[in-house]
């Protein structure tokens, strides 16, 4: 079992080295931004995430806003990132916010943070994933008041000994919130989509590594092969 409070959570899977050019795991206790444009590679990524955390003994709340369980399960299996198992064991709790049966719906018109509040089987988990959060943080006429409040939110799970990881597209958010969000975030990665080769390659770049285990990568190259995963490519591009 993995232990509560400050320390490391492992990205290890024999498959891949990206534990290590993460240098060693994620702070836990931290917040953790994963951005990207759509079809950057947010949502892969943190399936990658997941399946490695799961298997390093830790618990996961996974909030989706693209897949339905079914979906979820049938995704992760198809990269080889089976879930199954963890899903029964309830090392991890899958919530959907599309329409389907288990469904956990946001209205449009409902305040996020408090309506989220209320689901206390969220919080039962070492780590909270939102994928996608930007999608859930639209509102017209939002204040610095309710950004404030969102982060605070986001601080208040970090203190409770929970690691939280969301994903946004820079493109959903209006440019103070995303200067807010990137500032507050102990672990900050842009998600880019480049041309090398004559191909065309994803890498993590990391802008801002506060309390690495080790020394990292600052640009981490991957692409994703049916059956197989993330591949990690060091040496893509710099």
């Amino acid at each position: 079992m993995v232990a509560s409070g400050r320390g490391y959570y492992s990205l290890s899977l024999e498959r891949d080295e990206l534990n290590r050019y993460f240098g060693g795991g994620i702070p836990k206790s931290s917040l953790i931004l994963l951005e990207g444009v759509d079809g950057a590679g947010k949502s892969i990524l943190c399936q990658r995430f997941t399946y490695a955390l799961l298997n390093n003994g830790a618990t996961i709340t996974y909030l989706s806003t693209e897949l339905n369980t079914l979906d979820f399960i049938k995704q992760m299996d198809s990269i080889k990132y089976s879930v199954s198992k963890h899903m029964l064991d309830r090392n991890l709790l899958f919530l959907t916010m599309v329409p389907f049966l288990g469904k956990v719906k946001f209205d449009e018109d409902e305040d996020f943070v408090d309506r989220i509040i209320k689901e206390k089987s969220i919080f039962e988990s070492d780590i909270i994933i939102f994928d996608t959060m930007s999608f859930l943080l639209i509102k017209k006429n939002d204040t610095d008041e309710a950004y404030f409040k969102i982060v605070n939110f986001f601080r208040n799970l970090n203190n409770l000994n929970k690691t939280v990881l969301f994903t946004i597209d820079p493109t959903h958010l209006d440019e103070k919130f995303l200067t807010l969000l990137r500032s507050v975030a102990d672990l900050y990665i842009n998600c880019e989509v480049k041309s090398f080769a004559g191909e065309i390659v994803r890498a993590m770049s990391i802008k801002r590594f506060k309390r690495p285990m080790d020394l990292y990568m600052s640009s981490i190259p991957f692409r994703v092969e049916p059956a197989e995963g993330v591949i990690i490519e060091i040496g893509g591009f710099s």
